[in-house]
């Protein structure tokens, strides 16, 4: 006599219907999740800002991202960056500032433009201490770490210039520049 087979299934196994239902949740969830982070990463145009531009009214500071970012490739002019630096292919954009580069000396502008917020009524954070002590330039300006830190308005901003790293004669180009991005910002 033989005995018909008969399959396992989910109601003969319930360890099996168990690990089924929790996968199913699992990647349920995931597929969830996944699905709000990607609908906040949209692309929403930037408002740039810069010498042939103006502000929005409020200073940039809304509600939005969009509102927030600014081009800093467009707060300096190709004629300025080239006076210091010597030819270039112009500002590459990052995600909070700009660098021009000139790919025979390596020599470089590197601006950061911080968030509205990030520098409260005009004033520089506090240094942070692992980069040693910073040492006050004219302006408000901050040396630390061969680059100027500065206040405009209220946002924290960087300015970098390197053509020379064995001194600091770099630091009378970094305040002229750092004056020029503070008018047009």
């Amino acid at each position: 006599m033989t005995v018909p087979s008969v399959a396992p299934t989910a109601a003969t196994l319930p360890w099996r219907q168990s690990a089924a239902g929790a996968g199913t949740r699992l990647t349920m969830t995931f597929a969830l999740a996944l699905a709000l982070g990607l609908a906040g990463c949209a692309d929403q145009p930037a408002t740039p800002t810069g010498p042939d531009q103006s502000a929005p009214a409020d200073g940039g500071s809304g509600p939005g991202r969009a509102a927030e970012q600014i081009d800093a490739c467009l707060l300096l002019t190709d004629a300025e960056v080239t006076e210091v630096i010597g030819p270039n292919p112009g500002g590459v954009p990052g995600a909070d500032g700009c660098v021009w580069e000139n790919p025979e000396t390596s020599h470089s502008v590197t601006l950061s433009v911080g968030r509205p917020g990030t520098a409260v009524d005009g004033v520089l954070p506090p240094a942070d201490a692992v980069l040693g002590d910073p040492e006050e330039g004219p302006d408000g300006i901050r040396f630390s770490v061969g680059e100027a830190e500065f206040a405009s308005g209220d946002r924290y901003c960087t300015l970098r210039v390197v053509t020379s790293v064995v001194d600091d004669r770099d630091r009378s180009t970094m305040i002229r520049l750092t004056g020029l991005v503070r008018d047009r910002l």
